[in-house]
């Protein structure tokens, strides 16, 4: 069917071109392909049908034309039983069995009527509507046949009995055959002879054989009865399972008359059992597999059914302690996010699907982690919902990406506005002086390019630099007419990218005018460039001397330039040093000075990247240093008491606890002692209680009170506790703890 559903023109039915499904529909085809008895799906408000291998028996001379028609055309003699249903369903979503439905088949032979029970579940879309129905059948023919002749008179009752039972034989009291029995022989193909005795454990297959012997000769010995599966062989060689049940008759005086038994055929249940089987191991592969947390609740109780090794990794506890405690797993939801997901929950078990995202503190190491969830409602055979089902995905870096990418839009606004700035700076710069188009043309080109250069050098990776030496050289090599025209002398040293943005700049306009007017304008000048490193005021300075001989003599400039001013301003005002250029008989003299602190271009690119996620309320970043301090913690609410622990470990404290009464805080306290401790008053109602607080006074062990009670309810030789009124922000807790 595959291959037919593939094949199939898509475009002349209402579902159009099968390149455009919905994912939905893609799935559910899918899964019946893959399932071993008769399945549909019927899609869509015209019920286009599709069906699997195993439905094309129930489908009998109507297949192939099918496929691709609709449901409520192709079925024209069954739909006034089974399209109630099917338009309920649809129309509610709440699943719905069409029990024991007649059907006569065309399978070849003498048409015969035939039972099948079939189960109607709601398809959903993306959107959650429901979009089609997924139909599973299961024949029961012969069980519908066995009821009615159940339904019988008495004198029918052997008739019922082997038409449920495919042998039915009797044995002497030694569990001898010693009788014929034509049912066994017909099952089998043994003759009457291969059959009499112990003959009956030829027709068993050699791997079963010994079991089936030590189970007949238990029997006998115990004088019990007998239940036991095991394979038989059938004319033709085949093998079926068959489940052999027999007792004993015993007689008036309680001695054993005889032996009893009857052979059931149960082939097709340990097939179905085998499939059930495989393919739950394919489930728990699927689930070993995925990097997605897969999970099953029951619905009243929340209780953990089922959890992929996933889960443990994605929150960071162990499936046992999540399965133990049904309150494990919300107690690692940040305390802002956790009505909101209870609300969530509560929708699911109403029936809804839905998807949530929400923040967990992750045991195992502490980090604020965010969880996407995805949960959607299973439904038992009356259409109730009887478990929560769904899919946890860790999307913290997913979240962290999102928010680099708002911090770089951000920051390439604030970039481009700048850049465009400093383009006009420029344009406007260059015009000054410049004696034609054709000569302002060129200087801002050479600009231009000097700037692409130094933006191609600062956005290689975040917040770099650039070595000193590759900024000159990159800029003189170009200008000179061979490369012993020039000398740079000095040590490797990494600029920050605003001394990067600046210098480049400069040496580009000092290179330019060298070939211009000055060395590089004939083949027998020089240009040595000479640097070095020196404190100033306890600081690290650097100076740059830019020396040029060789040059014919020429008239003195008659005005200062645009690289004049970048040396001799623009050094001075963002790298808070000082520029010099002066023109001597054999060329232009510049010397630079300037200390090397970090410092920002415009032309990098620097938006770091988040790290972390900020965990709310019990996020402690910044928060006092609690490592070394064991901290008792007394409280009696179950979440309050997870929120405190998680706060006072994200501070670095050890946490003794969380204790809910005074029974289990002094059973605690037998073994344990904290270096600290805070105290809810009112455990388990009835007023405040202070026989915790003496003994820990008693032990000299610092403590706080947190309490909705006033003042006065404190007694006077514990006046001097600290006392907080609930509720109380946890870091105001870790602080007070800080300061015992």
């Amino acid at each position: 069917m595959a291959a037919r559903i593939r094949d199939f023109d898509w475009s002349n039915t209402p579902l159009g071109s099968s390149a455009d499904w919905p994912q939905a529909l893609r799935a559910a085809v899918d899964l019946i392909l893959d399932a071993s008895f008769p399945s549909y799906v019927w899609w869509g408000p015209d019920l286009v049908q599709f069906y699997n291998d195993p439905a094309i028996d129930v489908n009998g001379s109507k297949h192939p034309g099918l496929l691709g028609t609709s449901a409520r055309t192709a079925w024209p003699d069954l739909w006034g039983i089974v399209g109630g249903i099917a338009e309920r369903v649809f129309t509610t979503g709440r699943p719905e069995r069409g029990e024991d439905v007649p059907m006569v088949p065309d399978r070849g032979g003498p048409k015969q009527t035939a039972w099948f029970t079939f189960s109607y579940s709601a398809l959903r879309n993306e959107t959650g509507t429901v979009a089609g129905l997924f139909i599973t059948g299961i024949e029961t023919t012969e069980l519908v046949r066995a009821q009615m002749a159940l339904r019988d008179s008495e004198e029918r009752h052997r008739l019922v009995i082997e038409s449920w039972a495919q042998a039915v034989w009797e044995t002497d009291a030694n569990g001898m055959v010693v009788a014929d029995s034509p049912s066994w022989r017909a099952y089998t193909g043994q003759s009457l002879q291969e059959w009499l005795g112990y003959g009956w454990l030829d027709a068993i297959h050699p791997d079963d054989r010994a079991y089936a012997e030590q189970q007949w000769r238990e029997a006998i010995a115990a004088r019990a009865p007998v239940n036991a599966d095991f394979r038989l062989r059938v004319p033709g060689n085949g093998w079926r399972w068959t489940n052999v049940r027999a007792a004993p008759r015993f007689g008036s005086e309680g001695h054993i008359e005889k032996w009893v038994g009857i052979n059931i055929d149960i082939d097709s249940h340990k097939r179905a059992e085998n499939e059930l089987r495989i393919s739950e191991e394919r489930f728990r592969e699927f689930g070993r597999a995925s990097s997605d947390g897969l999970w099953i609740r029951d619905a009243k109780t929340l209780k953990l059914q089922y959890a992929s090794d996933a889960m443990e990794v994605i929150y960071g506890l162990s499936n046992e302690a999540m399965t133990a405690d049904p309150m494990a797993w919300p107690a690692l939801i940040v305390p802002e996010d956790r009505d909101e997901t209870f609300g969530y929950i509560e929708r699911v078990k109403a029936g809804e699907s839905v998807v949530h995202e929400f923040r967990i503190q992750r045991p195992s190491d502490l980090q604020f982690r965010w969880i996407r969830s995805v949960g959607f409602p299973l439904f038992d055979e009356r259409g109730d919902v009887s478990r929560l089902a769904g899919i946890s995905s860790d999307i913290t870096e997913q979240k962290q990406l999102t928010e680099h990418q708002g911090i770089l839009l951000a920051e390439l606004q604030h970039r481009v506005r700048n850049i465009m700035g400093l383009i006009r700076s420029i344009g406007n710069r260059s015009a000054v002086g410049a004696s034609s188009v054709e000569d302002y043309r060129q200087a801002l080109e050479g600009r231009m390019l000097a700037l692409a250069r130094v933006q191609a050098l600062l956005t290689r990776e975040a917040n770099a630099g650039g070595s000193l030496r590759d900024i000159i050289e990159g800029e003189v090599q170009v200008q000179a007419y061979h490369p012993h025209q020039f000398n740079l002398i000095g040590p490797d040293i990494i600029l920050s990218p605003k001394a990067v943005e600046v210098l480049t700049l400069a040496f580009h306009e000092l290179a330019t005018n060298a070939l211009k007017y000055g060395a590089f304008s004939v083949p027998e000048g020089r240009l040595t460039v000479h640097w070095s490193q020196f404190e100033k005021r306890g600081s690290p300075w650097l100076v740059i001397d830019w020396v040029e001989e060789g040059r014919p003599p020429q008239p003195p400039p008659t005005r200062r330039g645009f690289g004049s001013e970048l040396i001799e301003a623009r050094i001075p005002y963002e790298l808070g040093g000082m520029g010099k250029v002066s023109i001597e008989s054999g060329g232009a003299r510049c010397r630079i000075e300037f200390p090397l602190q970090d410092a920002e271009s415009i032309l990098e690119t620097d938006a770091p990247m988040p790290l972390t996620t900020f965990g709310g309320t019990i996020d402690m970043t910044g928060a006092p240093n609690l490592t070394g301090r064991i901290i008792l913690v007394v409280e009696d609410d179950y979440y309050l008491a997870a929120d405190t622990v998680a706060a006072l470990r994200g501070a670095g404290a050890t946490v003794l606890g969380p204790c809910p009464s005074q029974e289990t805080t002094h059973d605690l306290l037998k073994t344990e002692l904290p270096t600290h401790a805070i105290l809810d008053l009112n455990l388990g109602g009835g007023g405040p209680k202070f026989d915790i607080a003496q003994l820990l006074k008693a032990r000299n062990v610092p403590f706080i009170f947190i309490t909705g009670y006033d003042p006065d309810v404190i007694p006077p030789e514990l006046a001097d506790v600290p006392r907080l009124q609930k509720p109380t922000p946890f870091r105001t807790i870790v602080e007070a703890i800080s300061q015992l």
